[in-house]
C-alpha cells in the first residue's frame, strides 16, 4: 500500500513539475517575444497598455526590416554606381553629391562636439567647396553650350 502511495504522489509530483515546466517555457517564449516585463513599467505610467507596447513593438520591427530592405536597395544601387564610370559632369556632380551627403551624416562640423575631429571636418569642408566648384564648372559648360 505504501508501494502504490508513493507512486501516485511521485506521478502526481512528476505531472506537477511537467505543468510548471510548460508554463516556464511559455512564459520564456512571451518574454522573447516581448519587451522583458520591467521595461513595460515606464510606458505603463504614461498610460500605455500591454497590447499597445507590444503593437508598438511589432511596429518597430517592421520598420526596422523596411529599413534593412531600404539599406539592402540602396547598397545595390551604389554597387552599380562604383562598377560603372562616369564620363560626364553630371555624373561626378551626382556622385561627389551622394558621398559628400553621407560624409556630411557622420561627421561632426561643430568644434564643441564631443566627437570632433578637425581632420575629418576639414575634408568634409574640402570635399564641399571641389563640389561647389564642380557645379560652377557645369554652369559654366552649359551656357557656353547655350
Amino acid at each position: 500500500m505504501t508501494v502504490i502511495a508513493n507512486t501516485i504522489l511521485t506521478a502526481r509530483r512528476i505531472v506537477e513539475l511537467q505543468r510548471r515546466r510548460r508554463e516556464l517555457v511559455e512564459r520564456q517564449e512571451r518574454l522573447r517575444r516581448t519587451l522583458p516585463e520591467w521595461a513595460f513599467a515606464p510606458l505603463r505610467l504614461v498610460g500605455m497598455s500591454a497590447e499597445e507596447i507590444r503593437r508598438m513593438m511589432e511596429e518597430l520591427d517592421r520598420a526596422e526590416a523596411e529599413i534593412e530592405a531600404l539599406d539592402q536597395q540602396i547598397d545595390t544601387l551604389e554597387q552599380q554606381l562604383l562598377g560603372s564610370s562616369q564620363l560626364s559632369f553630371e555624373g561626378v556632380v551626382a556622385l561627389l553629391d551622394l558621398a559628400v551627403a553621407r560624409l556630411r551624416e557622420s561627421v561632426a562640423t561643430d568644434p564643441e562636439d564631443v566627437f570632433y575631429d578637425h581632420g575629418d571636418a576639414r575634408t568634409l569642408f574640402l570635399l564641399e567647396r571641389a563640389l561647389e566648384d564642380l557645379r560652377a564648372l557645369l554652369r559654366q559648360d552649359q551656357r557656353a553650350a547655350s
